[in-house]
């Protein structure tokens, strides 16, 4: 028997950086290029397996991949580039033209994945489609004006919306991106030529109307919305060697490195420890989530292009600050798309997009450095916050998720088919599969994820099998027994086992059943100076709409949340619990009350558990419980999508 490696997670202290030089100019950085420490799989060389995979294929089989489907989405979204009528109000605009680009994206990720030569065609096809409503100097996008890239009238906008939107560029860049990775899937290179031209374009427009870009898109996001072209931006540099995407790239940094103080500031910032919703008063109107997140992936993409360390330093230090602060009851990070300290709220409620770009941050992270703490935040991302919001049917998904009640389904601006979080969804499967198994540069293959799959990287085919996140025992089997393999431990697993036989694992975990409080830590920020409460997180992205018999069920205090492994486990009316249970708000908090848990068979969730909470001296409080993931993920009545997480 030979020797394995187990990784443990830890936590990596950054040395201090001085962020108050300026950035070096481009050319002197471009050539200190920063190879990634991890490097995952083709997509075509993964299959995600199991009762999850399952899921994940219902769901890109019949949104994505089904013709019908397939049509009536991207028709539906395509109109709002023929049309050109997001900005129809004039003082204000919409955002359908971010549907066409998501959608793209997640399809040309998929494609990859899938290998399936009809719907790579479908996709040249559909960018074919799309590239009609080009203008002769590259411009294609949403609205009809195409120089309205910031408000030129606070006060006729906010007298028309109720607030400042203008997401213009915001569209334009999703269009940008999802063309390059159709490009990349198919190889086209008549795509590639239109997202050059695009891109061109929305760098000409910039200079040319001569407003800052931290002043272009919503005023209240400074900027986060636009800004977060700098991902999509260095990727095409990478592929055309074009200088001037770099350029402007670099051109943009300082805006986050300012003498004034204005927000978001990220270089200046982080210097100081505090959190991030600290960092300016009212973080509910300008700590946007995923326009944020999205930000710092393109910040980690700087660094990987020219090696400029304080990017990377700066994106791992605010990680660590949303891990700390911002982590919420659901496995992920913030409250209701905004980063107001959701790990001091004693309730949980998360837009499906930072779910996403949570991940996506994280797994960069990992990529980068290989520090394996990085996928603890994926896994337990991934498993809960993320896949509730994917529904059972595959046709749709949830806008936000929810603690208690039920989650979030809506449509945006009118369509029928889209909004900002289903149409991404397929990319958090397709990034979650590239961690699976990754290879370090020392040819250590390691073992990441432990979810049913069949991967094949650099030639060596690794076979996971066992039922996680639900059960505690896998085995992988690697093809070339003679090479060396390491193991991840989750965080949450106080002890995990690693045995081997002629290439065959065998991993066995502590499942580690806990009890864990909704509110992590006391607010540091001043009540009176934060304004945000249950009723504005309701109010806020039509939460207004799911009734009182939602609002009625927020809590006012703490309560405990069951988790087992990875799985945050739910009350449910799929279970057989009643109304009155799933609605009880007592709470055993500090009582210490401890759980234990026995299987029992349910064909209606992943899994399900007869769940004991025992105390000594006390009679034990008994419940059926499942995953929470498959608790709720469906448009149907009370019968099936009332739930609870809290004890």
């Amino acid at each position: 028997m030979k020797e394995t490696l187990i990784r443990v997670s830890r936590v990596v202290q950054f040395a201090h950086i001085s962020v108050a030089a300026m950035f070096a100019p481009a050319s002197l950085v471009a050539q200190n290029v920063s190879p990634d420490a991890m490097r995952g799989p083709a997509l075509r060389d993964v299959r995600l397996e199991g009762w999850l995979g399952a899921k994940m294929d219902r769901f890109i089989e019949r949104r994505l991949v089904d013709p019908f489907m397939r049509e009536q989405v991207f028709d539906e979204a395509r109109q709002a580039f023929e049309f050109r009528d997001d900005d129809v109000a004039r003082v204000g605009g919409l955002w359908r033209g971010e549907f066409w680009g998501k959608e793209m994206l997640s399809s040309a990720r998929v494609a990859e994945y899938l290998q399936d030569k009809e719907f790579l065609s479908f996709i040249r096809d559909e960018c074919h489609r799309l590239m009609r409503f080009q203008d002769a100097d590259g411009y294609l996008g949403s609205y009809s004006d195409k120089d309205f890239i910031h408000i030129r009238d606070m006060e006729a906008c906010g007298k028309k919306f109720g607030w400042y939107p203008n997401w213009n560029l915001w569209n334009r860049k999703y269009c940008i991106w999802g063309m390059f990775m159709a490009y990349k899937a198919t190889g086209d290179r008549s795509i590639l030529a239109s997202v050059t031209a695009q891109l061109d374009n929305w760098i000409e427009t910039v200079h040319r109307v001569g407003v800052p870009i931290c002043d272009t898109g919503t005023p209240t996001i400074y900027g986060l919305a636009p800004m977060s072209i700098l991902k999509p931006l260095l990727m095409v540099y990478e592929e055309t060697g074009n200088k001037k995407y770099l350029d402007f790239a670099t051109e943009m940094l300082p805006f986050w490195d300012r003498a004034d103080g204005r927000r978001p500031n990220f270089f200046r910032n982080i210097t100081t420890g505090k959190a991030l919703h600290t960092w300016h008063p009212e973080p509910e109107r300008w700590a946007k989530s995923y326009e944020m997140m999205s930000c710092l992936d393109g910040l980690l993409e700087y660094y990987r292009v020219t090696g400029e360390r304080r990017c990377l330093d700066t994106v791992a230090k605010i990680r660590d600050l949303l891990e700390k602060y911002e982590t919420n009851p659901l496995g992920g990070v913030g409250f209701v798309d905004k980063f107001v300290c959701a790990a001091s709220r004693p309730n949980g409620a998360s837009e499906v997009c930072d779910a996403i770009h949570w991940m996506r941050l994280n797994i960069d992270l990992f990529l980068i450095t290989g520090e394996d703490r990085y996928l603890d935040s994926v896994e337990r991302c991934y498993y809960n916050n993320f896949f509730a919001g994917v529904d059972r049917d595959g046709l749709f998904g949830s806008f936000a998720v929810r603690a208690i009640g039920r989650h979030d389904h809506k449509i945006e601006c009118g369509y029928a088919y889209s909004h900002c979080c289903v149409n991404n969804v397929p990319r958090s499967f397709m990034d979650f599969a590239s961690t699976v198994v990754t290879v370090d540069k020392n040819g250590i293959f390691h073992v990441n994820q432990y979810q049913d799959a069949t991967v094949t990287l650099d030639g060596v085919k690794f076979t996971i099998r066992g039922g996680y996140p639900v059960e505690g025992r896998v085995t992988v089997s690697v093809s070339d027994a003679s090479r060396k393999v390491a193991f991840r431990r989750p965080s949450w697993c106080p002890r995990m086992d690693v045995t081997e036989n002629g290439g065959v694992y065998t991993v066995n975990f502590d499942m580690n059943p806990r009890l864990v409080a909704s509110a992590q830590m006391v607010n540091p920020q001043d009540a009176s100076t934060l304004k945000v409460t249950d009723g504005w997180a309701e109010n806020r992205h039509s939460f207004g709409i799911v009734g009182g018999d939602v609002r009625k069920l927020y809590r006012k205090s703490p309560a405990l949340a069951l988790w087992n492994g990875p799985l945050l486990l739910a009350k449910s009316r799929r279970l057989g619990m009643t109304t009155d249970e799933l609605e009880d708000s007592s709470t055993v908090i500090g009582q210490g009350y401890r759980p234990v848990l026995a299987r029992i068979p349910s064909d209606r969730v992943m899994a399900a558990w007869d769940v004991r909470l025992v105390k000594k001296g006390a009679p034990d409080i008994k419940a059926k419980v499942c995953d929470f993931q498959s608790a709720a993920d469906a448009r149907l009545g009370n019968n099936f999508t009332w739930f609870s997480i809290w004890f």
